[in-house]
């Protein structure tokens, strides 16, 4: 109990200090250009915790997903009104140029970019990781194999865009799922060869060279309904040891639908359960045996354990920027959407993370720091983008755009916002823990058979 109350403390730290940063930069940039500051909110909704010094009030919102600097020179009555606050009392306030609302605006993210790279330098003294774009097996009756895929070869590129560990090649095959075919830049020893295999089959046919560690479980699934949980690392199957992610898959599959044991270390004590797999139907009439689970090894994470603090938040940058373009692609839109996470997801991760230890959960912190400040800068009225848009077109035409039309369109789009976290939160929940269920009508009883009719 004591173990799970520290992780959950951690966590409300970690992520509330990443919102801290972001908000500080807006405040301590406002106050050095004059603007007005009105309140300092970490956290959204009611007030847990609030006092008021100077002039500004300073308070912890109830719900730990946010926060806000009430600027009014920036946002006329905006989020006064999201967060139910009064501010007709307020007396006219001095104008302030275009130039400093563009600098208080970009202070947020700038200030998350420059937090990063601190916990980038931490991340560095993080134990070394194998390289985990090797493969660790190749079916030999696959066309991969046929065009020259072994085991320990790495996987440089997929359909072009360069990868640095199982995620991105994982994500880009993902995407790839509009496609026939998946191109793959291959390093053999000292050759390096393009190949190309089916599509669809990518992920069947070349096997990581990762630990069966659990970063998910769906709770409506097989592993769900067993027991297993997040962190979870499956050492036997059927009595058999487990070494690799590739060996649980195949060792699975020889089961088929039958119950089998399964064993897990689950920290540091060691648990037997019965799991039932479940076969899945593929296109050709061709069924997997699946469980529900997805990999927690390093090499999956989304976030990088590895290079130089630069490096680092590149590489962060870099993913979801491939995230929006992958959004903006008609063939991977689909796919792209469905792979998006809310508030739940994050929470997740960050579980996971310290679970795998501090350092990991650094360079998660890390991720969401580079994550934020790229959110931020979107050209949406609601974002430090939106205001920045507001004050360039008064900066470029010397007119204002209205105060109301400001506050107008900062609502609808926090309204926006606010449905699609709702939207991806609920997502989240049905994912990990099946809440959906609550809400399916139960089948109808089936009718008693009629008695027998006694016609004599």
């Amino acid at each position: 109990m004591f173990e799970i109350i520290f992780i959950v403390a951690m966590m409300l730290f970690l992520f509330g200090i990443t919102i801290f940063v972001h908000e500080f930069g807006h405040y301590i940039v406002a106050r050095k250009c004059g603007l007005v500051v009105e309140t300092f909110s970490i956290g959204m909704g009611p007030a847990f915790w609030k006092k008021e010094i100077g002039g500004i009030v300073y308070k912890i919102g109830a719900f730990p997903i946010g926060g806000y600097v009430s600027l009014p020179q920036l946002d006329p009555e905006g989020m006064e009104k999201m967060q139910g606050e009064n501010e007709n009392d307020r007396k006219e306030l001095p104008d302030v140029s275009p130039w400093k609302k563009i600098a208080v605006s970009v202070a947020g993210p700038l200030f998350n970019i420059a937090f990063a790279l601190p916990l980038a330098f931490l991340v560095t003294f993080a134990e070394p990781m194998p390289d985990h774009t090797a493969v660790g097996g190749v079916a030999t009756n696959s066309v991969a194999y046929a065009e020259g895929l072994r085991s320990s070869d790495e996987i440089l590129e997929v359909n072009g865009t360069p990868v640095v560990d199982w995620y991105g090649i994982m994500s880009e095959d993902l995407l790839g799922q509009g496609n026939e075919t998946v191109s793959l830049l291959v390093r053999s020893g000292s050759e390096t060869n393009r190949i190309t295999v089916p599509s669809k089959s990518t992920m069947e046919v070349m096997l990581p060279a990762m630990r069966p560690l659990l970063a998910q479980v769906t709770s409506k699934d097989p592993a769900g309904i067993a027991g297993l949980k997040t962190g979870d690392l499956i050492t036997q199957v059927a009595g058999q040891p487990i070494l690799w992610w590739h060996e649980l898959s195949s060792s699975l599959q020889d089961y088929g639908e039958k119950q089998t044991t399964i064993t897990v270390l689950r920290d540091e004590e060691t648990i037997t359960m019965d799991i039932t797999p479940k076969y899945i139907e593929e296109e050709e009439g061709q069924k997997r045996v699946l469980i529900g689970v997805t990999p927690g090894d390093p090499g999956m994470l989304p976030w990088t354990m590895e290079g130089t603090p630069i490096e680092q938040v590149k590489n962060d940058a870099s993913k979801i920027a491939r995230l929006f373009k992958a959004l903006g692609n008609k063939k991977e839109r689909g796919s792209a959407a469905k792979a998006l996470g809310g508030p739940i997801a994050i929470f997740t991760l960050l579980w996971f993370s310290l679970k795998l230890g501090f350092l990991y959960a650094v360079g998660f912190i890390r991720f969401i720091n580079i994550n934020l400040a790229v959110l931020n800068l979107l050209p949406l009225p609601v974002l430090d983008g939106g205001h920045i848009c507001f004050a360039l077109w008064e900066g470029i035409t010397k007119r204002k755009v209205h105060p109301k039309v400001v506050a107008t369109l900062i609502n609808i789009f926090a309204i926006l916002l606010i449905t699609a976290m709702l939207f991806l939160s609920w997502r989240d929940a049905d994912r990990n823990w099946n809440v959906s269920r609550f809400f399916k009508k139960a089948p109808p009883a089936a009718e008693a058979p009629a008695e027998p009719q006694n016609n004599e």
